[in-house]
């Protein structure tokens, strides 16, 4: 159990940088700070790999604690005693609030980055409009005649 508890104060500990870290990402966001951004993300990667890593260990210990293949936490609670049940009910609770915490900031993360890129779209077309007639009527279709290259405002064979 001691193993389990171990990698689970390690995934809290993870997550609680990533915390940051997102938290950082939304004052970025903000700010427009393209470069921080840049920067908070790759680092962020590399926690997401940290975790994934830190989570198979963290199954690989239930499986030795328990020798069952289709273990969870609350399966390791259940089955624990003592002081051992209780720092496994804590670290559980921390988790939750992590990952929910996590999960708001992410999606606010979402909010300000749709928000962004739709600011983004606006600005290129007002600067960039889509070529089309600038009037009503028909398209102007090109001359037929060769000889003449200048236009008339009305028909004088008529």
């Amino acid at each position: 159990m001691k193993r389990v508890i171990q990698e689970l104060e390690r995934l809290c500990v993870l997550h609680e940088h990533l915390l940051t870290l997102s938290e950082r990402k939304t004052e970025a966001l903000k700010k427009n700070e393209i470069k921080e951004l840049s920067e908070i993300l790759t680092k962020e990667q590399k926690y997401v790999q940290a975790i994934e890593q830190t989570e198979e260990a963290r199954i690989e210990a239930t499986k030795e604690c328990l020798g069952k293949a289709d273990t969870t936490i609350s399966t390791c609670i259940s089955e624990a005693e003592g002081s051992d049940k209780t720092a496994l009910e804590q670290l559980f609770e921390r988790m939750s609030q992590l990952v929910t915490r996590l999960k708001d900031v992410n999606h606010l993360n979402k909010q300000l980055t749709i928000q962004s890129l739709q600011f983004i779209t606006l600005t290129l077309d007002m600067l960039l409009p889509k070529e089309g007639n600038a009037n009503y009527g028909k398209p102007q279709e090109p001359s037929q005649s060769r000889g003449s290259s200048r236009l008339s405002l009305f028909d004088s064979k008529a």
